[in-house]
């Protein structure tokens, strides 16, 4: 088959990292595959990331930080024109359906698919989103969520076809469980967070969590590793490591006392299920898409959103009881494995055969 995927952005994200895995696999699987992107959004690390086989394909209109109405408009009106003819064109990020609408329907250049990873709270105050993550799928023939979440979240408005795909562990190869007891010594807890400066991150319930949590156990400290870190207060004493590769990314993982995610939303979630995979414990809010795989109790600890002082209560649960964070870590690394890229590549393959058909 001949797929092109749409996409809002290249820049480095998690939801552009699931749209490249499953290109390159689908390519591995002898399909012709294509991204279809905005001019001017090429980040190195992401092009890096890319099979060589795989199509990538800028619209003459580029995006910039504060584009017009009119030029959003000439925007959308370029990416669609820039979608080659294909077997089947892939919605992704939910301001692509538009552009969707007008290729498949407008431009005859394939029947149209939506690969969906969104959730509502995402489109908070962004009417036009909200708008199109409502009405968007009687559009396309079939939505492929990346979690029963994200199916959730779409059948709550929308009526249409939803198939569940899931997501895999991204170079699972390299990660290695490594059990707690054989870990370095460290002479003081370290609390690893990944994430960035929006606020439905988390970032600064975690810190105010850490910061309860410092104020028991002063000799912690944190790494903090994002893409983008700004300002911030922070009393608790902390490493920043900016967008780190792939191979630090493990070591932090793997060499960490405990890893914390505070997102209040997530259509998947995958730095927790990236970090039991190393065998580390986690905690973690139930932000919606870690429902999928994360187990309160069983291979993690799990809090509501947004509630520091509950946070703070369980990662002190987890550094003051040694028995519990072994018990989780061990968990963890045998839910990670059930995790992987050619199962839920495969789903995606038998869903657009579906279509086909």
């Amino acid at each position: 088959m001949k797929i092109s995927f749409i996409l809002s952005s290249f820049w480095l994200s998690g939801g552009v990292q699931v749209i490249v895995e499953f290109a390159n696999r689908l390519t591995d699987r002898g399909h012709q595959v294509a991204l279809v992107i905005p001019g001017a959004t090429v980040a190195p690390e992401m092009l890096k990331m890319v099979d060589n086989r795989v199509s990538l394909i800028e619209s003459q209109v580029v995006r910039h930080a504060s584009m017009t109405p009119w030029q959003n408009i000439r925007l959308l009106l370029s990416l669609a024109q820039a979608v080659p003819r294909s077997d089947l064109v892939i919605s992704t990020h939910t301001p692509t359906t538009l552009v969707g609408l007008l290729a498949a329907h407008i431009l005859r250049r394939g029947k149209l698919v939506w690969l969906f990873q969104d959730y509502q709270a995402m489109f908070d105050g962004r009417p036009l989103e909200s708008w199109l993550m409502r009405h968007a799928l009687r559009w396309h023939k079939m939505a492929l969520a990346v979690s029963t979440y994200c199916q959730q979240e779409l059948q709550r408005t929308s009526t249409g076809r939803i198939v569940v795909v899931g997501e895999g562990l991204s170079d699972a190869a390299l990660f290695q469980p490594i059990p707690l007891a054989l870990r370095p010594t460290q002479s003081q807890p370290t609390i690893f967070f990944l994430g960035d400066m929006r606020p439905r991150k988390g970032l600064a319930d975690f810190l105010a969590a850490a910061t309860v949590v410092y104020a028991k156990m002063p000799n912690s400290k944190l790494w903090l590793a994002s893409k983008e870190i700004g300002q911030f207060v922070c009393q608790v004493p902390h490493e920043i490591i900016e967008r780190p590769s792939r191979a630090k990314l493990i070591e932090l993982y793997s060499t960490c006392t405990l890893f914390v995610s505070a997102s209040w939303c997530e259509g998947f979630g995958l730095p927790p299920l990236e970090a039991m995979a190393c065998g580390t414990p986690v905690v973690l809010t139930n932000s919606g898409g870690v429902q999928e795989y994360a187990k309160d109790g069983f291979n993690c600890l799990m809090t509501p959103p947004r509630t520091p002082h509950l946070l703070a209560n369980a990662i002190l649960q987890l550094l003051n009881d040694p028995a519990l964070a072994a018990q989780l870590s061990h968990n963890g690394a045998l839910t990670a494995q059930n995790y992987q890229w050619k199962d839920a590549v495969a789903r995606f393959e038998a869903a657009l055969h579906e279509v086909m058909h």
